[in-house]
């Protein structure tokens, strides 16, 4: 699912922090912390120091997580 609703995630990255079934995303690069500045969602990516300007990002939760 795609969101652009900061408190969403938020708790989406709590979740991937806890379980490694969920997945926040950018493309191809995992998201691993999000803020919003003058309106616009940034994002920082794994493997990058800066924060990325973007429209959304995805959110991947399988219906059964193995662990």
């Amino acid at each position: 699912m795609q969101s652009t609703d900061l408190e969403e995630i938020k708790a989406a990255l709590w979740e991937q922090a806890s379980h490694p079934c969920t997945r926040v995303s950018w493309g191809t690069a995992q998201v691993m912390a999000v803020r919003k500045s003058r309106g616009q969602l940034l994002v920082l990516l794994r493997g990058f120091s800066r924060w990325h300007p973007v429209e959304f990002v995805t959110i991947e939760r399988p219906r059964l997580c193995p662990t």
